[in-house]
């Protein structure tokens, strides 16, 4: 057996695997660390990573991309609007969730969202699996921080299809945070003032934030703060929208009137904003960009920072919102770790800077370091590891309450409770206690439908509580419900019982003086509901 760390991108998936006393980063069939997350569909076979991204261009209609930013979406919900800007496939509404209509084996064919992360995630068995030479099974797989219970419902669906053993779903923020403190050796004892790191993630599609305190053997994450709608990609957006009027004045084409030139542009535009993060100017040359036509430009450093001003005045609010929420100040964080791809502009990196006021740390490999977090996560789980003991705290990032139906019998009951707090630590339990003499129905759903992300519907579950009655005495029925938020952040009941006082007589052993006598001892017993 394995243990596998899963970085699943919107752009690219990182695969690490726990070896040789360390973790690694495995390459796929052509030799590449990361693999695009994209899945395409043709008239004989189906393509998944490498092999989606070579025919992407030829095959747009067919294939699909930002598979993770769908996962658990509706078709209505407005950030799905959004992404079908960079999904060239078309969204469609399959059984209640967003999926995509494509053309396969010659017919026309419909795939909700959950089924083509499951498509995507057999490709990553199998990569996994012919590098390490063993079966693949057990994993852990990260996920941005403002996942809810029904996005992360759906990546386990997804795993669970794939015929994966999804141990964990832990966030980015988190997985970064465990690589790099599990090796450390000089952490704070329990008894000294822990060491507090900011975790700054800036990926394709979004940019996260979290403050996290260690201590030795243990990291708890205070506070996490995020922009959903953030990264590389809104970047590259911006720097089309110039060329694309640039190309119309200059070479009289629309090139977002023909999908395939647009995409030859954001191609081009993304090498150009990597060349930029490193040189002060750079030129950007397409070729047969659109009716045989070559274009070709010329973009200043500069230049790029003011088409990206108004991303860019946007840069400080996770950070923030993340010292605001943990109650702590700009002078209080120990050091400020990048990961993400990101996190390469200068821009980015002097804004983040100069919030700070500190000098930037990267420890961990900016792409790859989620990976490995996760992998460390994994090991940690699985039984056939040893790892060093470390504890990993992490946060309730939306309030869950409860709601239930009012008892006949006492009018004045509160009807609804606020069970898991944000901030609370998770993963978490919590008794809930009812006094009823009839059965009863509860719901659970998201206190602050405000805080979601995009449109989602606040329900997370409806839950029904049978077998109860009233005693001998025509009495209430105590009924206890174990509600837990699990290690992947979702929610369950997992179990109801009920306390039955029982009157039982025991007699009390002699003593040397006084008769013997008998009292009522009235024991608590655990009656399954």
């Amino acid at each position: 057996m394995s243990v596998v760390g899963i970085d699943l991108g919107t752009q690219n998936t990182v695969i690490a695997v726990a070896r040789n006393r360390g973790v690694d980063v495995i390459t796929n069939e052509v030799s590449n660390r990361s693999t695009p997350s994209l899945v395409a569909f043709g008239p004989k076979a189906r393509y998944l990573g490498e092999g989606a991204k070579t025919q992407e261009i030829s095959n747009l209609k067919n294939t699909v991309a930002s598979l993770k930013r769908l996962a658990g979406r509706s078709l209505s919900d407005p950030d799905v609007a959004l992404e079908q800007d960079f999904v060239s496939a078309l969204l469609v509404e399959v059984d209640g969730q967003v999926g995509a209509e494509v053309s396969y084996l010659g017919k026309k064919e419909k795939f909700t969202a959950t089924q083509l992360i499951a498509m995507f995630l057999s490709k990553i068995k199998a990569t996994a699996s012919a590098e390490l030479k063993l079966p693949v099974s057990d994993i852990v797989m990260s996920v941005p921080p403002w996942f809810t219970d029904v996005q992360r419902r759906s990546l386990l669906d997804a795993s669970e299809i794939a015929g994966l053993k999804l141990l964990r779903l832990i966030n980015d923020t988190t997985a970064t945070a465990l690589g790099y403190g599990i090796t450390k050796l000089d952490l704070p004892t329990a008894e000294e003032k822990p060491r507090r790191v900011a975790f700054v993630d800036i990926g394709h599609s979004d940019y996260s934030c979290s403050i996290v305190e260690f201590k030795k053997g243990e990291l708890n994450v205070r506070s996490t703060a995020w922009d959903r709608h953030f990264g590389g990609r809104n970047f590259d957006k911006a720097l089309v929208d110039h060329f694309a009027e640039e190309f119309k004045e200059k070479y009289k084409i629309d090139i977002k009137s023909n999908q395939k030139a647009l995409m030859r542009v954001i191609a081009a535009v993304e090498k150009l904003k990597k060349v930029l993060s490193a040189n002060a100017s750079a030129p950007i040359n397409v070729e047969s960009c659109m009716n045989d036509v070559d274009v070709n430009s010329f973009l200043k450093r500069e230049e790029l920072e003011q088409l990206c001003k108004p991303l860019l005045d946007r840069a400080h609010v996770p950070l923030e919102q993340a010292l605001a929420d943990a109650k702590l100040k700009v002078e209080d964080i120990d050091a400020i770790e990048l990961v993400g791809g990101c996190t390469r502009v200068p821009a980015l990196k002097a804004i983040i800077q100069d919030f700070f006021g500190k000098q930037l740390s990267f420890t961990n490999n900016q792409d790859e370091a989620i990976a490995r977090g996760a992998a460390f996560s994994c090991a940690i789980l699985s039984p056939i590891f040893r790892v060093r003991d470390f504890a990993v705290h992490d946060i309730v990032n939306y309030p869950i309450e409860f709601t239930w139906e009012k008892s006949p019998d006492i009018p004045d009951e509160d009807t609804s409770l606020t069970v898991f707090n944000r901030g609370n630590v998770m993963p978490s339990t919590k008794i809930l206690t009812f006094y009823r003499k009839q059965p009863f129905d509860l719901e659970a759903r998201y206190a602050k439908p405000e805080l979601l992300p995009g449109k989602m519907n606040p329900f997370i579950g409806r839950f029904s509580v049978k077998g109860v009655k009233a005693d001998s005495q025509d009495d209430f029925m105590i009924c206890k419900l174990k509600a837990r938020l699990n290690l992947h952040g979702a929610l369950n009941v997992e179990q109801g019982y009920y306390v039955e006082d029982v009157e039982v007589e025991e007699p009390i052993p002699e003593e040397k003086e006084g008769d013997v006598s008998t009292h009522q001892l009235f024991c608590p017993r655990d009656v399954p509901a």
